[in-house]
């Protein structure tokens, strides 16, 4: 799978995060927060209203040392990104059109705890990718 730099720097910033957080392993609310992180740095609009803070502060601190693997949520979410993207490099809009198409993924509920819409900004994601939309299945 090809990332575009920013793609790339995000799932940088979700690791370190979920790292520094001491998670067992990086979920979909850590990559996120390295999309919101990015975004922040990058000034791109997408997630100007998910406040970084805001989210580190909704997840849990743990002690546990050693890089942690992908959940399983977060690395479907990577697979569907790149079938969004089609062959092509897998751009943030991408991942984060992909994190939020699991309604009952950790980073749905952390929008929702935040009192942001998911489906909101899923559906802007979308329009930022000439990618169909995809069927939101609940896990």
């Amino acid at each position: 799978m090809r990332l575009t730099p920013r793609s790339s720097r995000s799932l940088d910033l979700a690791r370190r995060e979920a790292l520094g957080l001491g998670a067992a392993e990086i979920g979909t609310a850590h990559l996120l927060l390295g999309l919101a992180e990015e975004g922040r740095e990058s000034g791109d609009p997408l997630l100007a209203d998910v406040d970084p803070d805001r989210v580190r502060g909704l997840l849990p601190l743990r002690r546990r040392a050693g890089a942690p693997p992908l959940s399983p949520c977060a690395a479907a979410s990577l697979a569907a990104a790149a079938r969004r993207a089609r062959g092509g490099a897998v751009d943030v809009a991408h991942l984060l059109a992909a994190v939020l198409g699991y309604p009952s993924s950790s980073a749905v509920g952390v929008l929702e705890r935040l009192g942001l819409d998911a489906g909101h900004l899923w559906v802007r994601a979308g329009a930022d990718v000439a990618a169909p939309t995809p069927l939101l299945v609940r896990r």
